[in-house]
């Protein structure tokens, strides 16, 4: 079946016989390859309708080839309607005109050519008429040089085959427009609309439903990706829709939305298919993203070690590789800023074949880091280094805690995903035990598994850390949820029964009848981070956690048992050792557990030795 937008003429119709209007509604039915600009059925047509009512007709066609829509005017002039496909003032509509001048000449007019720009047309063309046939065929394209400059080609005949040229050019002139979009970009705020959807399933916290949370924090992530945001919207459905996710009235609704606001994208708070994005982007005409890739954005500009390049770029592949279909003329059209983006803002290959050798070589490099960071864990543990992971929410305060805890100076902003790149530092305890704590990537709702997959030579920080430490803001409403959030993501890790400390942050901020109460079988402890409120208390629970399973001991072991050394290196921490004639006497800290192995060589007079 042939597809068809609509069966209504517009313009000046009146006195039209009914022959003649069944004549254009057949128009619709028409398509034009992909690789032509027209076809000659399409221009006869035209002409013969044209010259038989003395009237100009004009109709418009979208890239795919479909007549999107047909309209009649008097016989000098027509009336252009605005394109449908026209949403942004820095891109081409997608959207080309042809239309009869039923006067022989096919040379445009001062009205076509400003109508060319005003519309922002890939293509204005005006077919000369005579004796309802076709004369010429002139044509008129945007300067791939100048916004403001037009080209004008022909005069052809009905009959062209060869448009190979003038779809490069209007190619080309696409791609100008998208790079001034991309460089205005750099100046000016990305307009954006945000949709989100409220199904029976969406849970309520505090009165406020699930859907609602998470538009708010989907507002959040886009003001820090550099989006202005212009308009919200929820759409309550009892299941999400397959072809357009939000249904296809709300998307006619959202078409008017974005036109009224002139947004350049619209940001969906769920993950959507490829699909479904396309047939987005082809119905509102702007740039379609959703949360996962928004988040690939921040972590994109927030990305500064080689590491979290590489992870950045990796996830971003990952989540692009279905998306393939089409994204080439999605980056043309739709142009630069938010969803396109990468560590070193570079465009994606559009060869599968490529993308795939690059995921595997991403990945080999990540194993790499992998094994270095195994050989550091494994140092530590000969060393006895007990590990504290600081682990939460975005924007709860982890990376101002590590600096006040250890003195250090990580990049501190009051933004999500300020930190991406794991930090780690050394925090002397009394009697100068020191243990290490590790600044992680912080955790959101509804966190990509791209990411989640990604980040694992990162995020595996948490999984070996001896403890972690939940930092929490105790001036967020939400926090008891942010908790279960970070839990969940924390359990998908495999670390969801370490030992753990909940960290109530933020405290200075807000007083005691309006902080976040915690109920947990876990320590809870109120701190302030900027002040230093509660971090004594905090470093005690530490040292509590991660030192006091230890004890120092001294032996008397053998020369001929010369395996007992070496295991203390691999399993204590050995403090000195000296020699008498018979033995090595070693004075050593070890695990209460591990004593048990080496309980013949202790001395009656160590210290701290556990009982018998």
């Amino acid at each position: 079946m042939k597809w068809k937008v609509t069966m209504d003429i517009n313009g000046s119709i009146e006195g039209l016989k009914n022959s003649v209007i069944e004549a254009l509604e057949d128009l619709y039915d028409l398509d034009i390859p992909q690789d032509k600009l027209w076809t000659e059925e399409l221009i006869n047509r035209l002409s013969e309708i044209s010259g038989s009512i003395n009237r100009e007709i004009a109709v418009y066609v979208d890239r795919k080839g479909r007549i999107t829509d047909v309209c009649v005017g008097d016989f000098k002039t027509v009336c252009l309607n605005e394109a449908g496909g026209r949403r942004s003032k820095y891109r081409l509509s997608g959207v080309r005109c042809i239309h009869t001048h039923p006067n022989e000449s096919g040379m445009l007019s001062a009205v076509d050519v400003s109508s060319l720009k005003a519309l922002r047309l890939d293509m204005m063309a005006a077919v000369g008429v005579h004796k309802q046939k076709p004369t010429e065929i002139y044509v008129a394209v945007s300067s791939p040089i100048s916004v403001e400059d037009v080209e004008i080609f022909g005069p052809y005949s009905a009959e062209k085959e060869d448009f190979e040229a003038l779809i490069e050019y209007i190619g080309e002139a696409d791609e100008f427009l998208r790079e001034q979009h991309a460089e205005t970009l750099k100046n000016e705020q990305e307009k954006a609309i945000l949709v989100g959807i409220k199904t029976q399933e969406t849970k309520n916290i505090l009165g406020v439903s699930e859907a609602d949370i998470s538009l708010i924090e989907l507002k959040e992530l886009a003001q820090a990706a550099g989006a202005k945001v212009v308009a919200s919207v929820i759409q309550n459905r009892e299941s999400r829709d397959v072809a357009f996710y939000i249904g296809k009235g709300k998307v006619e609704e959202l078409s008017l939305l974005v036109q009224t606001n002139e947004a350049d994208l619209v940001i969906f708070d769920e993950e959507i298919s490829p699909s479904q994005q396309r047939n987005l982007e082809e119905a509102l005409g702007v740039k379609i993203i959703d949360r996962t890739g928004l988040i690939l954005d921040i972590f994109a500009q927030r990305a500064r070690s080689r590491e979290g390049k590489i992870q950045v770029e990796l996830a971003q592949l990952e989540y692009n590789l279905p998306r393939l279909h089409g994204l080439g003329q999605v980056l043309s059209r739709l142009g630069g800023g938010i969803g396109t983006r990468g560590p070193g803002e570079t465009k994606l290959e559009t060869d599968r074949r490529h993308i795939r050798r690059k995921i595997s070589t991403l990945k080999e490099q990540l194993k790499e880091i992998k094994k270095q960071r195994s050989l550091l864990r494994v140092e530590r543990k000969r060393n006895r280094v007990p590990v504290a992971a600081l682990v939460g929410y975005t924007n709860s305060g982890k990376s101002t805690l590590l600096n006040t805890l250890c003195g250090s100076d990580v990049y501190v902003e009051n933004q999500l995903f300020a930190t991406l790149d794991t930090t780690t530092r050394q925090l002397l305890l009394d009697d100068n035990d020191m243990i290490l704590v590790t600044d992680t990537v912080g955790f959101i709702r509804k966190l990509p598994h791209h990411l989640l997959d990604a980040f694992k030579s990162t995020l595996e920080e948490a999984v070996f850390a001896d403890v972690l430490v939940l930092v929490v803001d105790s001036s967020d409403p939400y926090a008891e949820d942010h908790i279960r959030i970070v839990d969940g993501i924390l359990g998908e890790l495999g670390a969801g029964q370490k030992p753990s400390i909940i960290a109530l942050n933020k405290v200075d901020k807000t007083d005691a009848d309006n902080r976040a109460r915690i109920t947990s079988d876990r320590p809870v402890i109120e701190i302030s981070a900027k002040t230093g409120f509660g971090l004594d208390k905090l470093k005690q629970c530490l040292k509590e956690m991660l030192l006091e399973v230890r004890v120092k001991v001294k032996l008397a072991i053998p020369f001929q048992d010369g395996w007992v050394l070496p295991w203390l290196y691999e399993n204590g921490k050995v403090l000195s050792v000296e020699y008498d004639e018979n033995n090595s006497l070693v004075e050593a800290e070890l695990d209460k557990e591990a004593i048990t192995r080496i309980k013949k060589y202790l001395l009656a007079n160590s210290y701290d030795a556990p009982d018998e």
